[in-house]
């Protein structure tokens, strides 16, 4: 869509001048649904007391001592994911499908049962981003609203091309000069959408009482946990284990925001407005875990330490509008071509703990409980030089809307009969907002076959997720609801070495 990319870099200076740190960040990072492989997924995700597959060691670090040979596997998911939207009563469904792997890891065994060192590594996916969807419908809020909420305060003055100047290089200055608002301004007042009032504020050229809206949303990325593991058994019925995680972000979200069938007297025809965010980031955590062995009860905990982030934004912005100009439509097109740098910030995600309980059948099979407690509320925003007064306002805002206790409940089974394996499994994740309006659940099952030196395990999983959003957070900050119904197939081959 950019054919010529020019770039630029943007520095935080006061509350309108931030750009993509917002609620909705904290929603993103604190949500989570462990997905690993068929056997893990098949069983909802109740690993902690178990251990002996590779995905388990991202619940509990001690599960690696519970192979009893080393092992390499990987898994491939595809999703079906059909998205419900409800924007000002109107009700509009998208469908989208992805392939990935979610899962890769190795453990390599020492010793024997009685003095067993493992050490492993697994790639563990928290979160998966990618979904597209639309909607649609009549609203009294429209784009103009949006950059009449950055204008206010902005001497037009600074909004104008001059000869000697193009839309780029204005764009460019204004935001190493002045921030995100000014640049926002800037947008609004080159696409005809507002103009200055002799009051020295702006008004709109758009005119309605309703407009009709349509949004299109294209999202990619994913939330993976890279886990190196090393685990000891103490005596045969007590296993320990640390993990050292590397947590890797990307994120993409491209909006594009439609305003049409505006009052007759409007200048303002159309306006159409692409804002794309791209945003990456690297955290780091650490896992401590123990399983106790009872016979054929097993007793499993973990904790995860604060994972602490550090994200970088990038934007790119255009808008397109059609203007009524001597009894005729004329279009016009506002494109900086640039990306915008922010910059980079440290966002903080609260531990958690797993407590778990696993009771063994013999070799028949076996009946698993994870629970696994969080405190959303004390997620935190932080600059490079801690004392960003807009990130402490967001701070005191996440203290209001989060919950401080937001848990999960995974429960799985499995039954055998011969080389075949059956399983079941269940989870419910607590909504991580007060509003308890993003409660994730899901049922599984699936199957596995086991031929001696490597597993075949099928599994599906449907997953129904629920939330709320804003188009932004300032401005048009009109809200809609969606309804996640993801149909998950899992695919899963393990290996002894």
């Amino acid at each position: 869509m950019y054919k010529k990319i020019f770039l630029t870099f943007i520095l935080f200076y006061s509350y309108q001048s931030s750009y993509s740190q917002s609620i909705d960040d904290v929603y993103r990072l604190n949500s989570f649904f462990h997905n690993g492989s068929a056997r893990f997924n098949s069983m909802g995700g109740a690993f902690g007391a178990l251990g002996g597959d590779l995905s388990a060691i991202s619940i509990n670090p001690s599960g690696s001592s519970v192979f009893i040979d080393s092992e390499i596997g990987f898994n491939i998911n595809f999703s079906n994911i059909t998205t419900t939207n409800n924007f000002n009563n109107n009700i509009s469904e998208s469908k989208s499908d992805f392939f990935s792997v979610n899962n890769v890891g190795t453990v390599l065994v020492f010793g024997n049962n009685k003095s067993k060192l493992s050490l492993g590594y697994n790639m563990h996916n928290l979160n998966n981003y990618d979904n597209n969807f639309s909607f649609s419908g009549n609203s009294t809020l429209g784009l103009d609203n949006y950059f009449l909420f950055y204008a206010q305060g902005i001497p037009y003055e600074d909004l104008i091309v001059y000869d000697n100047e193009s839309i780029r290089s204005v764009y460019e200055f204004l935001g190493e000069e002045y921030g995100f608002s000014d640049q926002q301004a800037f947008l609004g007042f080159q696409s005809f959408i507002i103009n200055p009032s002799e009051e020295g504020d702006y008004n709109s050229n758009a005119l309605y009482s309703t407009i009709n809206q349509n949004i299109d949303i294209q999202r990619k990325g994913a939330h993976n946990m890279h886990t190196f593991n090393i685990s000891k058994s103490i005596r045969d019925n007590f296993l320990v284990g640390l993990n050292i995680n590397i947590h890797e972000l990307f994120f993409n979200e491209l909006k594009t925001v439609n305003d049409n069938n505006f009052d007759y007297e409007s200048i303002v025809n159309r306006i159409s407005f692409d804002d794309d965010l791209y945003t990456t980031g690297i955290g780091t955590s650490i896992q401590l875990g123990s399983i106790l062995i009872l016979d054929r009860l097993r007793l499993g905990y973990s904790y995860q330490s604060p994972t602490w982030f550090s994200i970088e934004d990038e934007s790119i912005q255009r808008v397109r509008t059609e203007i009524f100009e001597d009894d005729k439509i004329v279009q016009y097109e506002v494109d900086p071509n640039t990306i915008n740098y922010f910059e980079e910030y440290n966002f903080r995600i609260p531990s958690k703990s797993t407590f778990s309980l696993a009771y063994v059948f013999g070799s028949r099979g076996l009946i698993s409980i994870d629970y696994e407690l969080s405190n959303p509320a004390n997620s935190n925003f932080r600059d490079n030089n801690g004392d960003d007064q807009y990130f402490k306002s967001l701070n005191n805002l996440i203290k209001q809307r989060f919950s401080s206790s937001a848990n999960s409940l995974r429960i799985g089974g499995e039954y055998r009969i011969k080389n075949y394996s059956f399983r079941v499994g269940g989870f419910t994740y607590d909504s991580v907002l007060n509003e308890r309006d993003n409660l994730i659940s899901g049922i599984s099952l699936g199957l596995g076959y086991n031929f001696g030196n490597f597993h075949i395990d099928l599994g599906y999983t449907k997953i129904e997720n629920n939330y709320s959003n804003n188009l932004f957070s300032n401005g048009l900050n009109s809200s809609y609801s969606i309804e996640n119904l993801t149909n998950q197939i899992y695919s899963s081959i393990s290996i002894k070495l």
